[in-house]
């Protein structure tokens, strides 16, 4: 039996993280995997653990500064099994650099506790590496994240098409400067193309003061994009419903690193747009250009990235898919030590 120590809920791209990485180990490891939800870790969840081939730290951003107790509340020292970081990355503003990066104390030692126990972790990119080997870590691999693998499309081909008929635009977390001119360009832009906006915690993203703020601002946003013939969709919480949008569509523009991973994983045209160093991370994981959002507004750097892809004829993403292809080996060296 493996454990995996996940902590996906309201954003749907949590929970494509955990079945992808759930699909990879079934396909290379083991058969019996069972889900702890980290933020309600009981008494029998530790006799689980100690049961277990290993206990897995499966989720995404999780190297944040407090990443113990914060993200993973594990008491380490009650756990014979190893813990094994997998496709983790680092979460931090964009204006800060990774070897710069320092975890809490308590973090830091248990950070490096557990990596003195095993062969190597796993992380989904070159930031988050650098991240660790700044704090005193480097048995590491750089996997890329889980999301990259979709087993059933692996083979595809990537196929440019001139003139997408569906377009998805994935909304920000919280309204950006950029997002209401982003979205008036890409209508005048693909005039004839079918228009949706998804959001991946849903409308109202939490229940607390600054959920209904976000929510405020999602309506606002729907209001103007619906006269501009784009439709909405909310996908809080929901896997099937998000890989049943992206698996309609043509193209991604937008916000949401899973989203673009999603639409890379089946060979799909995606542009994404950082917020912060988990986007920033994945451009240079994935070889390709990293494309900021802009606290200012502007979008002319945004509208440049969308025309070269149609002049290259979609170069970027098939420099994305093929470094995944040659990613997909050291995942397997990586699931191979579990």
């Amino acid at each position: 039996m493996i454990v995996t120590v996940c902590g996906a809920y309201v954003n749907c791209g949590d929970h494509l993280i955990g079945a992808r990485a759930r699909s990879l180990l079934r396909e290379h490891v083991e058969q019996d995997i069972l889900v702890v939800d980290r933020k309600a870790i009981t008494p029998e969840d530790y006799a689980r653990f100690n049961d277990a081939r290993a206990v897995l730290l499966t989720g995404g951003p999780a190297y944040q500064i407090g990443i113990y107790p914060d993200i993973y509340p594990i008491d380490r020292e009650r756990v014979s099994s190893r813990i094994i970081p997998y496709g983790l990355g680092w979460k931090a503003h964009l204006d800060i650099q990774s070897d710069a990066f320092s975890f809490e104390p308590q973090a830091k030692a248990f950070v490096q506790a557990i990596h003195s126990n095993i062969e190597t972790s796993s992380v989904r990119d070159p930031l988050t590496k650098t991240v660790l080997a700044a704090n005193g870590v480097d048995n590491v691999l750089m996997t890329g994240c889980p999301a990259w693998y979709d087993l059933a499309h692996f083979e595809k081909t990537y196929q440019f098409q001139e003139t997408p008929k569906t377009l998805v635009l994935s909304m920000p977390p919280k309204i950006q400067p950029d997002l209401f001119d982003l979205m008036a360009w890409l209508s005048k832009r693909f005039p004839k193309t079918r228009k949706i906006a998804s959001l991946h915690h849903g409308f109202l993203p939490t229940r607390d003061k600054a959920g209904f703020k976000r929510a405020r601002g999602f309506l606002k946003f729907a209001a103007a994009a619906g006269l501009k013939g784009w439709t909405m969709s909310s996908l809080g919480g929901n896997l099937d419903k998000m890989e049943a949008l992206y698996a309609g569509a043509d193209m991604h523009v937008g916000y949401r690193v899973h989203a673009h991973l999603l639409c890379l994983s089946q060979r799909k045209a995606s542009i994404l747009i950082n917020e912060d160093s988990r986007g920033e991370g994945q451009a240079k994981a994935l070889n390709a250009p990293s494309l900021n959002t802009d606290k200012s507004g502007d979008i002319e750097h945004i509208k440049a990235a969308v025309e070269e892809h149609f002049t290259s004829k979609g170069a970027n993403i098939e420099t994305s898919i093929e470094t995944m292809r040659e990613t997909y080996p050291v995942m397997k060296q990586f699931l191979a030590t579990i």
